[in-house]
């Protein structure tokens, strides 16, 4: 799990930001009973020489919308994963395992009397059931994620066999939102801070774009939360701000915070005084090689050295010497 991941799994682990991006995935506000609270992707897999390894979700929550409960999973991706569909179903075989083995246990404490259609081989009752994992990938990355889409991407051509024995071969789809796509407008409907990191994100190109969009959103970018700073930081170009930035706690909310446009306004006040220091440096250089190259043309032109040699100590060619000379308004060396 690589950096940007990171960032992007404790940025989107907030449900005000869930929500803008569940809301522009249906194009429709999500109801009044919506609720969703974390319940842990940490999932352990035992391999067949009984060694124990794990698996994590970037996010799963335990979610209630229309009256119906549900368990959502949320991953992100910065880039592309050519064996992402199978381990999107690896982490949903995982997640349903453990619910299973939970409903087991709880049949075992509560010594269930199993019926005739009940499983008690499996200690499953006919009423028992499973809350539905409902997945949304979030794709943060540059490149354009054409496939795979579905697990039947990774597999080879089976179109000599019938059609019938294809239908056998199970499929995965994958449902993905491409974050740097979403459009302006869609961006701008959302209710969470989310609208500002993706449109700072569309801008990173342009300099000049990315710094006025940033003018432009005062009020959040001069209270910007450090965990909205971490994915700019891992997922743009624009480093020379972020590694600028000072954090303040913010008592109400106990995240830190900083004010991108108070650095972004320094960096470019030092990059003028940068510049003006430059140019009074080069101005003295130049000066001072004028001045020597009038010097010169003086001894030349008064006989006291000749023009090659005063051609070899300003580090000219003879003819370009020459010339700047006559410019200079002396007598062209003889």
């Amino acid at each position: 799990m690589g950096e940007p991941n990171n960032a992007l799994k404790v940025y989107m682990n907030r449900a005000d930001r869930i929500k803008s991006v569940l809301e522009y995935y249906l194009g429709t506000k999500l109801p009044p009973d919506w609720k969703c609270e974390e319940t842990g992707g940490f999932l352990t897999v035992r391999n067949s020489k009984g060694k124990l390894s794990f698996r994590e979700r970037d996010f799963l929550g335990k979610a209630q919308a229309w009256g119906v409960r549900f368990l959502l999973g949320l991953e992100n991706q910065d880039s592309i994963n050519l064996t992402y569909p199978w381990r999107l179903m690896e982490l949903d075989y995982l997640t349903y395992r453990r619910e299973i083995e939970r409903i087991q246990e709880r049949n075992d404490c509560n010594e269930v009397k199993y019926g005739a259609e009940d499983d008690f081989k499996y200690r499953y009752r006919k009423d028992d059931c499973l809350k539905p994992v409902l997945n949304l990938t979030l794709y943060w990355g540059r490149k354009k994620w054409k496939k795979p889409q579905a697990l039947k991407d990774m597999m080879g051509n089976m179109g000599r066999l019938p059609e019938k024995l294809q239908r056998l071969a199970g499929d995965y789809p994958v449902h993905m939102v491409c974050m740097r796509e979403i459009p302006d407008e869609d961006i701008q409907k959302m209710d969470s801070d989310l609208r500002y990191v993706l449109g700072i994100m569309k801008r990173t190109a342009s300099p000049k774009q990315y710094k006025e969009y940033i003018r432009k959103n005062r009020a959040y970018f001069s209270r910007m939360p450090k965990s909205a700073v971490d994915v700019i930081d891992a997922c743009t170009n624009i480093k020379n701000i972020t590694e600028k930035l000072e954090y303040t706690l913010n008592a109400e909310t106990r995240e830190e915070e900083t004010d991108m446009c108070k650095a972004l306004d320094e960096i470019e006040k030092n990059a003028v005084k940068r510049g003006l220091k430059k140019g009074v440096k080069q101005g003295r250089k130049q000066g001072e090689r004028r001045g020597a190259l009038m010097m010169l043309f003086s001894l030349v032109n008064d006989g006291l050295l000749n023009v090659g040699e005063a051609a070899r100590r300003a580090k000219l060619s003879k003819d370009v010497f020459c010339a700047k000379m006559t410019k200079a308004g002396y007598k062209k060396p003889i």
